[in-house]
Formats: C-alpha cells, structure tokens, sequence
C-alpha cells in the first residue's frame, strides 16, 4: 500500500480540522494585500493542474459504451428516445465524480478486501459479467434486451413450472479487517473503480437524463444539449415513457449491485427529484400571485432555492458520491462516508448556481438587444425555471432590469 496520489484523485484531506499552532498576539496592522496574479500566470496555473476528465477517459469511453447496451428495449423507438440523449455531447460530470471518488478512497474502507474479493472471484456477484445477470428467471422478469446475453430474452416460449437449479457456492469470503489505527493518508490504494462503482455511475447518469427527459416536457423546452429536445423530436408522451423506462432500468441494474444501503441511497434520489420539481413549481406560482399589484421580495427565498437546487442537482452527485464509498467498502461510522456526502452536496449546488448566473447574464444580454445572441448561446432561456428570479436574490436593487419581466422569466410556459 502507498500514499494516494494528488494527481490522481480529488484530496480529501483539507476537509479535516486542522490545529493551528498557537502564537503570541500581534499589533494590530494595516492589512496589505498580495498581489493579484497576471491573467497568464493563472492560465499556466490552471494548465498545470491534472485533468480529470484525461485521467479516466478510458474508464469513461467505457462506461458509455457499456451504457448503450443496457438501454436496449423491444420497442426500437423506446430505444431510440432512451438512446437519444445520450448520442449528444455531454459533460459526464456525475459519473466523473462516482470514479474520481472511487478511485481516492478504494482501499480506505474496512470492508475493502471483501469488496474487492467479491470483484474478482467468480459467483460472489461483484464481477462485471455478472451485473447483467438478473436475479429471477428471465420469464419471470419479461425484460428484453438485444443488447444483452439471451438470458435477458422473454416469450420465446409458453410458461412452464421449471425446477430451480441450484445455486454455486464461491469461495468463502477473506476475514473482515479490524478499523484501522493507522493515519488516514496511509493505506489508500491506487485501483481502478471496482465493477460495481462503474456500474453505479451508469445508473446516476441514467437517472439524470430521465429526470431531462422528464423536465423537458414540463418546460416546454425545444432544444437540449444543441439539437432538438426529446418532446420536440418524439412527443411528450413518449418523452415521458422514455424517462419512465430509463428510471426502470437504472432500478434493476442497482438492485444487482447487492448492497442495501445504495439502493436506498440512489433510491430517495427519484424521490429528491420530484420534491424538488414540486418545490419550484409551487414557488413559481407564487411569484406569479405576486405580480398582481405587489413586488415578489421573500425573506426566505434564497433558504427556498438552495433546498430546491439540492433536492434537483446535489442530491444526486451527493448520494452517489456516499453510494460510492459504501461499494468501497466503507462501513457506517468511517469518515469517508461523510467527506463524500459534503463535497458532492457542495460541488452540486456551486454547479447549478453558476449555471444559473450565466443564465441570467445572457437574460440581461437579451433585455439589451443582444437576445438572438444569447438565445443561440442557450436555447433553454426561454423557459429559465426560474433562474433568473433566484439569481436576483429576491434583492430589489440588484439591478436595473425591469423585475417583472424577470419573473415572468421564471413561470414554466
């Protein structure tokens, strides 16, 4: 075992109270100020920083290309519009921080060689082969797949009472380890993600795109990610019945990971989701009501957003980020488990915030005569969800736009 490298993986550690040596009081002084770095020196600094996204490129071509298997129906347009999504260029972030997760804490976890025994010998239920293996008899679950091994096939003949076969036994697992005493930095381990970490990515990812193709229909958006939006291109009852069939696969391919405590994880997410499509909805309205004859200003509206942006964004990077570390290995009480829960929670909410600011700034772009420009830059302006009043702050004086234009900018057409 050897230290985790810092080119290879998120550094945990700084999330850790540190003891600051104690020191005589000083005089109080002027403060003065370092200087800013030049525009160069902060690009150079920013070049000279690993890229994740180069770090794991072969674990993430791999995960696409695995992901299109799973998504396989009898239906050829089911499949396409399952499909459709993931054809078009994206960010991947979710899956990025599941493996760049995985990576900085394999090893970390009490539970740890068992994890990585279960990946490796056969009929413990941890190898990549057998996460496509469903768990009832293939005419019971009537699941089919072109993609996957025939055992996946369904009424390719009449139902008949089989006899069970009966099961192999794998090899009896490794003792579990003691919690370590040693310091923390001291027994990570530089691995790949374990199969069932990859195959959790792929489940976050395809939740995420189901709750797209769900809200897209909600907005009324025509465009996503450049082209055509799956209701523009499929309709909205198809858009839905490709989410809704995205959200069935994702829940079996987590049933077959075998660990409890990530099903209820990536389980409450759906239910984060639809809280906080509910959350915004009703605030919508809302501040619809308060165009009539008054200025929408709520004391707590910024509490309001930051709930709402968790339970729509963060909560997924933050569950899946925890489900990680439990498919480490890491047991209830270990430090792991929080650090991930906070830093995915964290990153969730900066992510949307931003998005939301740079929203918002190409709003004030089309308020200033600039709005076929903006509006090519992001198509979803039109139905900002509310982005651009939450980035306003509920603030009467942050700026000169005409607010109640910005509200209407809000309501779902």
């Amino acid at each position: 075992m050897r230290l985790c490298p810092v080119s290879r993986s998120i550094s945990l550690f700084h999330f850790l109270p540190q003891r600051r040596p104690y020191s005589t009081p000083r005089v109080a002084q002027k403060p003065t100020h370092a200087p800013r770095p030049s525009s160069a020196e902060a690009i150079l600094a920013l070049k000279s920083r690993p890229d994740p996204y180069l770090l794991l490129k072969p674990q993430l071509d791999h995960l696409r290309e695995k992901l299109l298997k799973l998504l396989g129906s009898a239906h050829p347009t089911l499949t396409d519009i399952a499909k459709y999504y993931f054809l078009h260029p994206s960010k991947q972030l979710r899956p990025l921080l599941i493996l760049l997760f995985s990576r900085a804490t394999n090893g970390l976890g009490t539970d740890w060689d068992l994890k990585k025994w279960a990946a490796e010998c056969e009929g413990a239920g941890g190898r990549a082969e057998e996460l496509d293996r469903p768990l009832s008899r293939p005419d019971v679950l009537n699941d089919w797949n072109p993609s996957m091994p025939d055992h996946t096939a369904s009424f390719a003949s009449v139902f008949s009472l089989i006899p069970p076969r009966p099961l192999k036994h794998p090899l009896p697992p490794p003792p579990r380890r003691l919690a370590s005493s040693e310091p923390l930095a001291m027994v990570a381990q530089d691995t790949d993600p374990l199969p069932t970490q990859t195959r959790l990515a792929q489940i976050v990812e395809m939740i995420h795109v189901a709750s797209l193709l769900h809200d897209d229909v909600i907005d009324g958006a025509d465009l996503r990610r450049g082209a055509a939006s799956a209701p523009a291109a499929f309709g909205n009852k198809y858009a839905i019945l490709g989410g809704d069939f995205l959200l069935g696969r994702a829940s079996v391919a987590l049933s077959r990971l075998g660990e409890s405590e990530v099903v209820e994880l990536i389980a409450s997410v759906i239910t984060n989701l639809v809280e906080g499509e509910i959350l915004q909805m009703n605030k919508v309205a809302q501040q619809g009501a308060a165009l009539v004859g008054a200025s929408y200003v709520g004391g707590d509206s910024w509490n309001v957003y930051l709930k709402k942006t968790y339970l729509k964004t963060a909560s997924l990077m933050a569950k899946g980020a925890r489900a990680a570390v439990v498919l480490g290995g890491a047991r209830e009480g270990e430090v792991w488990k929080e650090v991930e829960d906070a830093y995915g929670r964290n990153v969730g909410i900066a992510f949307q915030v931003l998005t939301h600011i740079y929203m918002f700034c190409l709003f004030v772009l089309s308020m200033t005569g600039s709005y076929p420009v903006a509006r090519r830059r992001c198509p979803r302006l039109r139905v900002g969800r509310g982005c651009a009043r939450k980035a306003w702050g509920g603030r009467p004086t942050a700026g000169a736009c005409d607010r109640s234009s910005v509200v209407r900018m809000g309501r779902t057409p």
